[in-house]
């Protein structure tokens, strides 16, 4: 598509690395910010729709390039950026390799205007200090301390209820433990598995340990029980097998996974004094989640994080006398803990699970690690009761029945008055909740639901899901299938559960997050103009390896500059040249190329007494020669556009001059340009004028636009016009492009309209998603649309559905933007230097082609021609390769070739396309048929030889593929036929005749005489001569027949007329063994009998 340039003046940006072990307290080479606003880059592809991570562009940021640069950025990410959340996905991570600057870094970051906040990214510490073996006593105190096992009475625990331990490393395997999901988000696998066994390094079995405090499965007969009862685990793993197992690198990834799949309760047994807005950010954003962590070990006031944000149960440790745990941390002038929980030396500490070779080993450890998990199991427990309270409601049934001891704790849990808090809420009516994992995902994908319903004292019978938009769209069960969505958007759920007492239901209002896979991104390019800040006006596409560029002055210094860039492999380099058309003041409108070698510009004038018109090169652009038949010599002459389908035939077009559009076509490569007459285009309004680059062609039609907000349209190239006024009063800022002849959209103001018509008329249309206003491309033949922003709104966007649905690309600078098919395209830009940017290339990720064709004719004989033709669908293929095997083509990479064979057969066809990207593929089995000889004369006609006049009769043959057959029938019946049978309406007496052709030839006819009575069929198992039966038959076929047949030869003939049983008539009553016959269709032949009898063995 050709289109005006709004002028824009560049962003520059820049780029980064990355490094490591320089702080004990924060991670190296990391810093976290948040922006004000949240902005939108081109979607990349995930690893997994259980990933929220989303890997950024530098290029996306142009506002930090020069602090980017700096301090050596490598990456950006935005660690939440998936969960759909509005507040996390404005949260950054940044690594950079200057880490001994890490607090200028985080300042300058932090005085940015477009900048929330920036902190550095604490590194936390686990709580526990490892018990020695040899201590013995009771392993059961911290559960008789808070009432256990009176609590299990009322509930142990549902497994619909999901914890997860967010830790160094969780044994997920150990054989006491029932696992729901695990994650190793420092190693980003699916393995929480430590890296070394409890006997080599306890600490890294901490996480195990505070995992079977919380889940360690009950009433199973082995090892211990978790006060959570049936809760399931879900294990994350946020130290990296290379770091040190006393520290938690990566809670903030952690504590994210567990919340985008699937955690009701978030268990965190480490910290530090380092606070974190981001972290603070990530708690706010998952309400319905509690989350419990550790008070620390150091047996001050201070406070520890993440234990002191909001919205998180801090949780202090007591010994087995009630009184605080001496290294447990405790509320001092800023009181942070919430609630007190066994975790103290008492009997050595607590028995819990740890990682061991088998899978099944326990130890004691003590520390507010292990207060945490296990209060965070009773927190599982209530859950299960009821599903529905909410982070608060948890906490305050924790603090209210809670024990009261000293130590500046807070209450320490009960067990039992806990569970029968929750209880009392309870009213006999259901209480419905589930989750679903993963909630954000790509068109096609699904979702999984889990029931987490409390039946508030009554058993559930019923359970009525709905999805709307989701396929199944409901489901009556309490496990519904996995949900596939098929279109964007966000969906409700809703689940109605009944149980004796009342019907309840629960709605999550856009609970299921469904967008576009993505399509492709833009890579960057560099046009390698010296000069910098060098604008592309205009892109003219050969193919998808050819493609020239038109510079301007993106300064803003708007100085008149006569270049383009050029690239012949696909813009793996670009290089520049200058434009020589003898007057440096002429301004270049456009280019139109046909190859590498040859195209055609339009230049006017920029002042008084210059000369513009058209120029063509025939060396690539070093030398450029006026075509002066196009002649725009007279003073008000000002060429506009011009374009060439192919080296002869052409057309360029220029302002009124005498009340008439100066409009040029040529057929001779412009050696000699032919003015378009008057009465050929409608007249210009008063002071109507057309605008440089405004043109618009496909196939044969061509548009333009004027100041008066009409659309001048030909239908021959150029020769013959119509004009149609658009809802444009002025067509200087609109965008226009078309997929085909008649199918076009129209961008201006914020509205946007389409037309069915070539333009004749408009209709506003309703969007969604971002639509820019700087270049605008319609790719022929598809529904794809791309939009570009440079100047006011910046950044790119696509829609797939005729321009309906818009989705964002990117926020960066684009100009103008062209494609050849939906996997080549090119937008422009503006260049740094000869060696960065200045043009970008579309990097298409699927294929949008499906391969198709046709041949004719289908039937040939041995050196006779076939032509073929390529049907594709979805774009312009760039590549074409064909597979005959065995026939011979004129050429194998064209679109349409024709094709011979040599020898008789059966052939295969295959057909390979691409556009650039992909490629997609079509076989056809068994395509062609080649026949090398004229048919023989059919053996036989089969069918009643003795009908009833009026009756409907079928006649059959000998049938052979790639064989047709001509039928004639006596002159009063009627019936039509080229197969190897046909239906016939009989009339009198007479012949029927058959003969067999292929592309060789015909064969002979075979005649034969039919008698027309009333008399039975001879086909009827009753005959006078010869009766048949069973008919069909499976093993045995038995003949009764006249005494005059004894003696007599028959023989049994397949439908392609081969003999395949033959003997004598022996008896009155013959059998005939036919269980080695393949099934089928036969016919029995009998000597002395002139017609055939049909039978079909089974």
């Amino acid at each position: 598509m050709k289109n005006k340039l709004t002028l824009i003046v560049s962003l520059l940006l820049s780029s980064l690395a990355f490094s490591q072990t320089y702080s004990p307290n924060f991670l190296d080479g990391t810093v976290m910010f948040k922006l004000k606003k949240n902005v939108r880059t081109v979607e990349t592809m995930r690893e997994s729709t259980t990933e929220v991570v989303k890997y950024e562009s530098l290029q996306d940021y142009p506002q930090f390039a020069r602090t980017f640069q700096k301090y050596d950025v490598t990456s950006l990410t935005r660690p939440s950026y998936y969960t759909n959340k509005d507040e996390l996905q404005k949260i950054y991570r940044v690594k950079f390799n200057n880490y001994a600057q890490i607090d200028a870094f985080v300042k300058e970051l932090a005085q940015q205007e477009d900048v929330e906040f920036a902190e550095k990214e604490p590194i936390y510490k686990i709580d526990f200090v490892p018990n020695d073996p040899q201590h013995t006593g009771t392993t059961k105190w911290y559960h008789t301390l808070v009432g256990s096992e009176t609590a299990w009475n009322t509930s142990l625990g549902s497994n619909a209820i999901k914890l997860a331990i967010v830790d160094n490393a969780v044994a997920c395997g150990h054989t006491d433990l029932t696992t729901f999901k695990q994650r190793d988000v420092a190693d980003n696998d699916n393995d929480a598995t430590p890296p070394t066994v409890y006997s080599s390094d306890q600490a890294w079995s901490h996480g195990t340990h505070c995992a079977g405090l919380a889940t360690a499965d009950i009433n199973n007969g082995i090892g211990i029980a978790s006060l959570g009862g049936n809760v399931e685990l879900i294990g994350i793993k946020a130290t990296p097998n290379s770091g040190t197992s006393n520290s938690v690198y990566y809670s903030y990834d952690g504590v994210q996974w567990a919340c985008a799949n699937g955690a009701n309760i978030v268990s965190m047994s480490f910290g530090g004094p380092d606070e974190s807005s981001a972290f603070q950010n990530l708690i706010n954003n998952y309400p319905d989640v509690v989350f419990f962590a550790a008070a620390g070990n150091d047996g001050t006031t201070t406070v520890n994080y993440p234990g002191g944000y909001d919205n998180v149960i801090c949780v202090g440790s007591v010994d087995g006398n009630d009184s605080r745990s001496s290294f447990s941390n405790y509320n001092g002038t800023t009181p942070f803990v919430d609630i007190a929980s066994p975790g103290g030396y008492t009997s050595g500490g607590l028995m819990s699970t740890v990682y061991t070779a088998g899978g099944n080993n326990y130890a004691k450890m003590g520390g507010t690690s292990m207060a945490t998990p296990f209060a965070a199991g009773l927190a599982g427990l209530m859950l299960s009761i009821n599903p529905t309270l909410t982070p608060a409601q948890v906490e305050s049934c924790l603090i209210s029945t809670g024990v009261s001891i000293s130590g500046n704790i807070g209450p320490r849990i009960n067990a039992p008055a806990a569970v029968a808090c929750v209880s009392a809420t309870l009213t006999g009516d259901p209480l419905p909740q589930f989750s679903g994992s993963p909630t954000s995902i790509y068109v096609g994908q699904s979702v999984s639901f889990i029931d987490q319903s409390g039946d508030g004292g009554n058993a559930i019978t019923t359970w009525q899901w709905s999805f709307p938009g989701g396929t199944p769209a409901s489901h009556t069960g309490q496990t519904p299938p996995a949900i596939t969505y098929s279109a964007t958007g966000q969906y409700d759920v809703t689940l109605t559960i009944t149980n004796s007492q009342s019907t309840q239901s629960l709605t999550k209002t856009q609970y299921v997050n469904v967008s576009l896979d993505p399509y492709g991104n833009w890579i960057e390019q560099a046009t390698a103009f010296t000069q910098a800040s060098r604008g592309i006006a205009h892109i003219d596409i050969v193919d998808a390896n050819t493609v020239w560029a038109l510079a301007y002055d993106g300064s803003g210094g708007s100085a008149n500059v006569q270049q383009f860039t050029k690239t012949i492999n696909g813009g793996t380099t670009w290089t520049p040249q200058n434009i020589n058309v003898g007057n440096t003041g002429l301004g270049i409108s456009m280019i139109s190329a046909i190859d590498a070698t040859t195209a055609w510009l339009a230049a006017y004038p920029n002042a008084a007494g210059q000369t513009g018109g058209i120029w063509k090169t025939v060396n690539g652009g070093s030398t450029w020669t006026r075509q002066s038949t196009a002649t725009y010599n007279n003073a008000n002459s000002f060429t506009n556009v011009v374009h060439f389908w192919d080296a002869n035939n052409g057309f360029c077009q220029g302002d009124p001059i005498s009340n008439e559009f100066e409009l040029y076509t040529t057929t001779n490569g412009g050696t000699n340009w032919t003015l378009v007459p008057a009465a050929n285009i409608p007249a210009p309004l008063s002071g109507e004028y057309g605008y440089v680059r405004d043109i618009e062609v496909v196939g044969d039609v061509v548009w333009f636009g004027t100041n008066k907000g009409r659309l001048y349209h030909s239908t021959n190239k150029g020769l013959n016009w119509s004009v149609y006024q658009t809802p444009e009063t002025d067509m200087a800022n609109a965008k226009y492009s078309f997929k085909d002849a008649n199918n076009g959209i129209l961008l201006s103001g914020g509205n946007v309209y389409k037309t069915t018509n070539a333009g004749a008329n408009w209709t506003p249309i309703t969007t969604t998603g971002s639509v820019f206003t700087s270049g605008l491309c319609w790719i022929e033949g598809t529904d794809i649309i791309f939009s570009t922003g440079g100047g006011g709104a910046i950044g790119s966007s696509y829609s797939q559905d005729g321009g309906v649905t818009w989705n964002i690309i990117d926020t960066e600078q684009h100009t103008y933007c062209e494609f050849l098919n939906p996997a080549v395209g090119w937008s422009g830009w503006f260049n740094e230097s000869a060696s960065s940017k200045g043009i970008w290339k579309w990097n298409s990720l699927v294929s949008l082609l499906t391969a198709d064709f046709e041949a004719t004719p289908l039937n040939v004989c041995v050196g006779q021609e076939v032509q073929f033709t390529d049907l594709t669908t979805g774009g312009t293929p760039v590549s074409y390769s064909w597979n005959f095997f065995g026939g011979t083509a004129d050429d194998n990479t064209i679109a349409n070739p024709k094709v011979t064979y040599a020898t008789a057969g059966t052939y295969d066809v295959e057909l390979t396309v691409s556009d650039g990207s992909l490629p997609s593929t079509k076989k056809i089995i068994g395509y062609i048929n080649v026949a090398d000889a004229v048919p023989a004369t059919p053996n036989f006609i089969a069918g009643d030889m003795t009908p009833c006049n009026g009756a409907t009769e079928v006649y059959s043959t000998n049938s052979i593929t790639g064989v047709s057959y001509m039928w004639t029938l006596p002159g009063d019946w009627t019936g039509t036929s080229n197969t190897g049978s046909i239906s016939a309406t009989v009339g009198t007496s007479g012949t029927i005749s058959v003969m067999a052709m292929n592309a060789c030839g015909m064969s002979a006819n075979l005649d034969s005489t039919v008698s027309v009575t009333c008399t039975v069929g001879i086909n009827d198992l009753a005959n006078s001569t010869v009766a048949i039966y069973p008919n069909p038959a499976k093993d045995m076929l038995t003949l009764t027949l006249d005494n005059s047949l004894i003696k007599n030869n028959y023989r049994v003939v397949d439908m392609l007329g081969k003999t395949v049983i033959s003997d004598k008539i022996h008896s009155t009553v013959q059998t005939v063994n036919i269980e080695n016959l393949s099934q089928g269709m036969y016919y029995l032949m009998i000597e002395g009998i002139e017609n055939p009898y049909k039978f079909v063995k089974e």
